[in-house]
This record gives C-alpha cells, structure tokens and sequence, in this order.
C-alpha cells in the first residue's frame, strides 16, 4: 500500500513515516500541499496512491482546498485528516471528502487500524 504523507513538521513526518513504514506501507513524504500534489502526479501508474494522511493545519495553506484537488485528480482516494483542533474540525470534515479525523497527538495503533479498514487490509 502507497501513502501520501502530508506534514510540514519534518520530526513528525520522519516519525510517523517509520512508524507507516514498519506496518509494510510506501511512505511517499510531502512537506507542503503543492508538494503533495506533486508527488501525486509523479507516482508510476503500478504504484499509485492508495490513500492520504495529512495535516490539517499547515502554515499558509488551505487544507480543504487540497483535499479538494487530491479528490479531483484521484476521486475514490481515501483522505485521513490530522489535527489538534478535533472540535474545530469535525463539522467541517464532514462537509469535505475527509474519511477519517485523527487527533494529535496520535495514537498509532488506531491510526493503522483506521488506514487498514479504509485500504481494505486486515488488521
């Protein structure tokens, strides 16, 4: 399975990308939304994204927007938002292509029980 890996933090990013790499995910890291959808568009077509875990809450950029382009370009991605505001978040993840709402800090275990029930892989 291919994950898209959104986060500004780079500590956060390594962290969590080992933690996905362990559990046999393709970790492809983005350090911004545009680099996001960079990457998106540069994978090979017998490795395609198979689902997103991003930051909600980046510096200087919209979230909501971008999981608007990621579900544009690839419409039954599955999309797994992180975030320290859950309460503020909520409504609007509803209203948005947003499978999952995952709070910071994580908790790893959920967090791949979430992932593998969105990518259809046993627990």
């Amino acid at each position: 399975m291919n994950i898209l890996l959104i986060e500004d933090d780079l500590m956060v990013r390594q962290a969590l990308g080992h933690a996905l790499a362990s559990e046999n995910y393709r970790v492809v890291p983005a350090r911004s939304h545009q680099e996001a959808l960079n990457e998106l568009n540069r994978q090979p077509a017998d490795q395609p994204i198979d689902i997103v875990l991003m930051d909600l809450n980046p510096p200087h950029e919209n979230a909501w927007e971008t999981v608007e382009r990621l579900t544009s370009l690839q419409p039954n991605l599955p999309v797994v938002a992180m975030t320290t505001r859950v309460e503020e978040e909520v409504s609007i993840s509803n209203a948005i292509s947003v499978d999952a709402l995952m709070e910071k800090p994580l908790d790893i275990p959920l967090l791949m029980t979430t992932l593998n029930q969105l990518t259809s892989r046993p627990t």
